[in-house]
């Protein structure tokens, strides 16, 4: 089986490439299509994406968690994750009407009804990847997803330049689901477990009630703004917020993607051989910060530029929406990686509890910023229910996992020097070059030139624990290098 630097390896690598596939693909339809249109699609994705955390009612946690599995076990998750898959794909099916005329958006009917096909082949996407996943098997689960990316990019540029418009992403996206559904198959096809059996699921509900309503809270904090100015506002809006939270958490996700995947299968590892949860996660958030919050920094400083030179000109007004939420992206950095711990020391019922406690919060906030503010308003609420969700983040840590809230805080404070000398290196760079009104391309150079040397010399200064990484990988390095000579002197 291979190891979990293999695991994180291969997940990076993938993550990295979809993200470079996704940011291609962004960039070119931010071009062919109007930000109407690019609106229109991403009212109906966030209504589906919602629809779809309870698809697999947690029978992919549940499969990953457990020590061992058996055939009965796999089965049963697939009699769950059919139930309730088919059932949504046939209500989103027959609602797809009504929900086109509550947005007042006819064409969104159809777009619904090409989405609804994701869910009858979900649970024979879901329930392999659990398989690979718990095996660390992230090399085929990279070959998956690198494959449907490339191909659905392939089919959405096709269509969009033959005229077929925001529909031409709903059937990109269902292509997609087709070709992650036959190779996740095939390279599951040694465990040869395909009937669904739909008795002994009650154990895989329990997990799943608490795992998938908890993910759907979390998430909807991405795509409950769509709905929310679809309704009251305009596809326009939409489109125009969406980018400017799409740029920010397309950042976010590039940086943790990579490590996501595999923090449950990891602490449920440690867990089960008994040892230190606590250790794991505090040196884990501690790197993550490190890395993650200086670009997001960064980023809130440079989004117009960054904006401009992703997607053109004619999405300036995305740009401080980006802007001001980078800092709920790094609030919500903080403790990205309680949800996967508090379902491996068995606390998802907590975790359920702590994520509607935030949403609550950030339902209300946002709903009230908008009809106030509009969308500056909404950006602005997305800070606050950041800082509530890192305040009761620490609080169920603290109470549940045993993860001490100043001890915490007191470890995390070298990530923020960090973050706050980057933004503070890139707040200059922009008073004396002036991003407005120095073309993208130069700013992005100047960035590149300034920045990395920043960061580095405030890890190294402030002995921050990447700084050890840093030596271990000089090391390898250098012994590599002194091996090589050795052996080209022989």
């Amino acid at each position: 089986m291979p190891s979990v630097k293999q695991a994180i390896l291969y997940s990076s690598l993938g993550r990295y490439l979809l993200m470079v596939i996704g940011l291609i693909s962004s960039m070119v339809m931010a071009r062919l299509l109007s930000p109407e249109e690019i609106g229109t699609f991403a009212i109906a994705s966030s209504v589906v994406v919602i629809m779809a955390e309870f698809r697999m009612l947690g029978a992919n946690t549940y499969l990953v968690r457990q020590a061992e599995i058996t055939s009965e076990k796999i089965r049963s998750a697939y009699g769950l994750t059919i139930l309730i898959s088919w059932s949504l794909g046939i209500a989103l099916a027959t609602a797809s009407s009504s929900l086109a005329g509550f947005f007042r958006i006819e064409g969104l009917t159809f777009v619904f009804l090409i989405l609804a096909f994701s869910f009858l082949l979900a649970p024979y996407i879901s329930i392999p990847d659990a398989l690979l996943a718990r095996d660390y098997r992230f090399r085929e689960i990279f070959t998956i997803n690198l494959t449907s990316s490339v191909i659905h990019f392939g089919v959405v540029v096709v269509l969009v330049k033959n005229g077929h418009s925001f529909y031409s992403l709903a059937i990109g996206q269902a292509t997609s689901i087709f070709v992650k559904f036959v190779l996740s198959l095939y390279f599951t096809r040694e465990i040869k477990v395909y009937m669904p059996k739909f008795t002994g699921i009650k154990e895989i509900a329990k997990l799943g009630v608490f795992t998938s309503v908890s993910h759907i809270v979390r998430n909807s904090q991405q795509t409950f703004p769509d709905m929310l100015i679809g309704k009251l506002g305009s596809p326009t809006q939409v489109g125009l917020f969406s980018r400017g939270l799409g740029f920010t958490m397309f950042i976010s996700t590039l940086l943790l993607s990579g490590i996501s995947p595999v923090a449950l299968p990891y602490f449920s590892e440690i867990r089960n051989k008994g040892e230190d949860v606590v250790a794991a996660y505090h040196l884990a958030s501690e790197l993550i910060a490190g890395i993650v919050w200086p670009v997001l920094a960064v980023a809130s400083v440079a989004s117009l530029p960054a904006i401009r030179l992703m997607f053109g000109d004619q999405w300036d007004q995305a740009a401080p929406i980006a802007t001001v939420v980078a800092f709920w992206a790094i609030l919500r950095s903080a403790h990205v990686m309680a949800p996967n711990a508090m379902i491996a020391v068995g606390k998802e019922s907590s975790m359920l509890v702590k994520e509607v406690l935030v949403f609550t919060v950030f339902l209300v906030s946002t709903s009230i910023a908008y009809i106030q503010l509009g969308m500056p308003g909404v950006a602005y609420a997305f800070v606050f229910s950041g800082f509530t969700d890192f305040l009761v983040s620490s609080w169920f840590m603290k109470n549940k996992v045993g993860v001490g809230f100043l001890k915490y805080c007191v470890g995390m404070s070298s990530s923020a020097l960090v973050a706050i000398i980057c933004w503070s290196a890139v707040s200059l760079l922009d008073w004396y070059i002036s991003f407005d009104d120095t073309s993208p391309f130069v700013v992005l150079i100047y960035i590149i030139c300034v920045l990395p040397p920043v960061w580095v010399l405030s890890i190294l200064v402030l002995r921050h624990p990447l700084k050890k990484q840093f030596g271990e990988i000089y090391q390898k390095f250098f012994s590599r290098e002194t091996l090589n000579k050795s052996q080209n002197q022989r």
